[in-house]
């Protein structure tokens, strides 16, 4: 089909995300050019390197797309924005936008979508998110606290013109910004440039890390509607009418920009990430308590937070939340002070039992909150729930989770080094942090792009190992990358650490091949194969990032092991053990399917649970590569082996697995209905859905129910696996 050139300009910047390239590492520098020719309302398009050859095309309806080309001195810049007229995305037609009222001073406008919408690990729960943003009227201005990813930027935007007080606003606080929020701070900063009833600039009130962010990524022509404003931990906002925002900076190395906000008229504590969840149901509220959303916070806290525990229990400290209603401290009082205690202890008791609304309690308990602490009524997270009715279970949880990461770091810990152009790699390391924490070791993360030198050679110092990613950008790794590299690799003393290596690209990936040459040159062992990831991570490359993890945290852990064996006598197992050791289970094997993702293991803890319906428990140790594919709502097949049928299958299951490696082999198989791997020599198969489970120790056990199920064999009796002690399996 012959065609005719449009354009041809060499490229500087591009919106990529027009043509679902949002997340590539490509860069786009002058040597690139691209061809735009126009067919039938079809645009074609191609990026052509000059410097390789290399070729990408693509095309798009010319109706979704509208082009404005401005020259320059050194080359053209082609934006390429999405118009009005657009047709919605898959993501944008899978969201609303619920409007909630919290206090009446205070307003949610809760972005919701109830299908998975990104594939990193925070959200393999599959229970949908929410993008939580609030509004808050005081007499001397209406404040915005947060905006939506750009998933929900069209839905939002509308949402947001039809609120009354929105002529009012006068303030904008971000408790974090990231690239993917941009484009809703665009459309914001579009909406307030077309109506009239604004007092421009906006003032933006952010951390320095936002601030660059925002600087950079806000075109020229919206620069004049907002004016930043850096915040530093303590400052204030005063929007009248008791309104006092107070801002607390939280930085973490995935989240270096969070910034919480405290409104003691309200008292309600705006959060960021913190306390989030990644869920979606028709309550706005954590109406149904800890069995209703404990997994979800759980889920949340492994995944995001778990692998910055030291900060965390910072940030805690410098976030002292209690309920409104909390009850009073007597120590170090004596005299009046106890008498002052019993009558708050008698208020607390009986204001809580109430139940009053969030306006209500906030004015009643005005009189009992003190100096030091925020009193506080619901927290309000950007993922998730407003959290009402769980608010002490949850802050005591959230101690408590880090305390114990923190007695796992002190143990055994394994440094995650890494950088970042477009979350690709971020996602690649956090999967990796996850496997590290579900073996039982102790994981921090350093984003290299907000660390000194001396925060890098701290780190991998005081670590057992560590792990180091990087994007490739140009055909190279980044400047931080290339620092932190440097600063290990001229650190004799770290040469007998286990290291790996991972990263994402657009091309050819060279700066994962060069750390890893380099690191290999230096005498590094490796715990795991170099992890590389074009483009977007699935769930697969997901999958080995974690199994990769949890091998390097189970090679320190032998390590360790290995080193309390060679300074201790050779111990019997004590008669406990050896009693425990008699406890017996059937022989099965547990196969489960997730998209690209695929495990499965050999298992004799399982029992039946329940009758009515038919349910089973199965004991799953954390490490387990396929803990990941059956959390709660998770589909898996339990296939039962027979007497003298066992040994094949138990060969093949048994022996050690790479990251990522089909675990069945040369065994037949068929594919159940629910995704799982039915044994055709198994003597009997169900296909089971995971309803709950519960944390105990070294081991999360499941209850499922049976969906569906066949015996296979009438005649063979049930595998049964016998032990002498009850310290493995």
């Amino acid at each position: 089909m012959a065609t005719a050139p449009v354009c041809t300009v060499g490229l500087t910047s591009f919106s990529r995300s027009a043509f679902g390239w949002r997340n590539a590492e490509v860069p786009l520098p002058n040597f690139f050019h691209m061809n735009v020719a126009l067919e039938n309302k079809i645009c074609y398009l191609e990026l052509r390197n000059d410097c390789c050859g290399r070729r990408w095309s693509e095309k798009q309806h010319i109706s979704s797309f509208k082009f404005a080309t401005q020259a320059s001195q050194k080359a053209s810049n082609t934006v390429i924005t999405s118009a009005d007229q657009s047709p919605p995305s898959k993501e944008e037609q899978d969201c609303l936008v619920r409007v909630v009222n919290i206090t009446k001073d205070t307003l949610g406008l809760r972005s919701c979508s109830y299908e998975r919408l990104k594939f990193e690990v925070e959200y393999g729960l599959k229970r949908g998110t929410t993008d939580n943003s609030y509004i808050i009227k005081g007499p001397m201005g209406v404040a915005l606290i947060d905006i939506p990813d750009q998933a929900f930027t069209k839905e939002y935007i509308r949402n947001l013109k039809n609120t009354k007080d929105i002529n009012l606003l006068k303030y904008i606080v971000i408790g974090h910004l990231s690239p993917k929020r941009i484009n809703s701070m665009i459309a914001l900063g579009e909406l307030l440039q077309q109506k009239s009833t604004f007092a421009l600039p906006l003032d933006v009130y952010c951390s320095n890390p936002a601030a660059q962010l925002l600087s950079v990524s806000i075109p020229e022509k919206l620069k004049d509607i907002f004016s930043i404003k850096i915040v530093r931990s303590g400052d204030k906002l005063d929007l009248g009418g008791d309104h006092m925002l107070q801002f607390i900076l939280t930085p973490t190395p995935r989240w270096p920009d969070g910034m919480c906000t405290y409104d003691p008229a309200t008292q309600l504590i705006f959060t960021h990430k913190f306390f989030s969840a990644h869920v979606c149901t028709d309550n706005d509220f954590d109406v149904g308590g800890w069995e209703a959303y404990g997994e979800d916070w759980r889920f949340f806290y492994d995944c995001m937070l778990s692998p910055v525990a030291r900060q965390v229990d910072a940030i805690l400290q410098k976030l002292p939340i209690v309920p409104q209603f909390a009850k009073p401290s007597y120590a170090g009082r004596i005299g009046i002070d106890v008498v002052k205690a019993d009558v708050k202890y008698i208020l607390s008791t009986m204001l809580s039992s109430l139940n009053l609304p969030l306006s209500t309690s906030a004015a009643i308990s005005g009189s009992l909150k003190a100096e030091g602490i925020f009193v506080t009524a619901a927290i309000c997270p950007i993922h998730g729930p407003i959290v009402q009715y769980t608010l002490t279970e949850l802050v005591r949880e959230y101690n408590a989770w880090t305390k114990q990461r923190l007695n796992k770091t002190d143990e055994a810990t394994i440094g995650v080094i890494y950088a970042s152009a477009y979350g690709n790699t971020t996602a690649l390391a956090q999967a990796i942090s996850r496997g590290i924490s579900k073996a039982g070791i102790g994981v921090e993360t350093l984003n290299c792009e907000h660390s000194t030198n001396e925060e890098i050679s701290s780190l991998v110092r005081r670590c057992n190992g560590f792990v180091i990613g990087s994007p490739t950008l140009a055909g190279h790794m980044p400047t931080p990358i290339q620092n932190a590299l440097g600063v290990i690799l001229n650190d004799n003393e770290l040469r007998t650490k286990l290291c790996g290596v991972f990263g994402s690209f657009g091309w050819s990936g060279e700066a994962v091949d060069e750390i890893e040459r380099r690191l290999k040159d230096g005498g590094f062992s490796f715990s795991f194969p170099t992890i590389r990831c074009k483009f977007k991570p699935t769930e697969a490359m997901l999958q080995i990032c974690e199994e990769s993890g949890t091998d390097i945290a189970l090679a320190v852990r032998k390590s360790k092991l290995k080193q309390r064996r060679d300074t201790s006598q050779f111990v019997m197992a004590s008669c406990v053990e050896q009693a425990v050791g008699r406890v017996v289970g059937s022989l099965c094997v547990v196969s489960a399917r997730n998209g690209d993702a695929e495990s499965a293991m050999l298992a004799s803890w399982v029992s039946q649970a329940t009758f009515v319906p038919p349910g089973i428990t199965l004991a799953v140790a954390k490490d387990r590569a396929v803990e990941s594919l059956i959390l709660p709502g998770g589909k898996f097949v339990l296939n039962v082996l027979g007497e003298g049928k066992s040994s094949a299958t138990m060969k093949q299951l048994l022996k050690p697995y790479k990251p990522g490696e089909p675990r069945f082999g040369g065994l037949q198989t068929k594919e159940a209905s629910n995704g799982g791997r039915v044994l055709l020599d198994a003597i009997s198969w169900m296909e089971c859905t995971v309803q709950s489970r519960m944390e105990t120790g070294d081991h999360w056990v499941l209850y499922a129910t049976v969906d569906d199920g066949q015996l296979q064999d009438d005649k063979t009796l049930t595998a049964i696996h016998y032990r002498k002690t009850g310290t493995y399996y």
